[in-house]
């Protein structure tokens, strides 16, 4: 790790990978600006999670890189001494999801609906009716796509129907 920094690392790593910028920052999650500006030297102390992402991707061991952007030895003790800290899923398509990004997202939703709970908490939700009315509108507009997409089979059937009735008339 003698005279590297974290832009050479990182644009090393990349570069080894045969990938664009534009390409590492649709696999990671990671802004294209930022990512820009890592390689350039612009950015020497990314946040952890990027580091982590960066690390999974390029295959470059997770310590080197908080080493690399400084990161005091305590907190690097302290960041990598999670268990969970390397568990990452690689989707195919789709940037790369750490178990501290789920955490996050599922924190930020659970608060969300903490304060949602707590504003309804004195509310009577029985003067609104609002689920019945929504019902309402969704049938007819389901009705009324259905009858669109299949409009040649119902006047097929109207007529057969049609033509029943006519028959009848004849018969009485």
């Amino acid at each position: 790790m003698e005279n590297k920094t974290l832009s050479s690392v990182v644009k090393s790593a990349r570069e080894k990978l045969g990938i664009s910028q534009r390409e590492l920052s649709r696999r990671t999650g990671i802004d294209n600006n930022t990512l820009a500006k890592i390689e350039k030297g612009e950015r020497k102390k990314p946040n952890v999670l990027s580091l982590r992402k960066l690390s999974v991707v390029l295959k470059i061991e997770f310590e080197n890189l908080l080493k690399l952007s400084d990161y005091s030895e305590e907190d690097i003790v302290a960041i990598t001494s999670d268990s969970y800290n390397n568990i990452a899923i690689i989707p195919e398509n789709a940037p790369v999801l750490l178990l501290d990004d789920l955490l996050k997202q599922f924190k930020e939703e659970l608060y969300i609906k903490q304060i949602i709970k707590e504003l309804l908490k004195d509310v009577d939700i029985s003067k609104f009716d609002i689920e019945s009315e929504l019902k309402q509108t969704e049938k007819k507009k389901s009705i009324k796509k259905y009858i669109e997409e299949n409009n040649g089979e119902i006047e097929k059937i109207v007529d057969g129907i049609n033509h029943l009735n006519s028959l009848l008339n004849k018969e009485s």
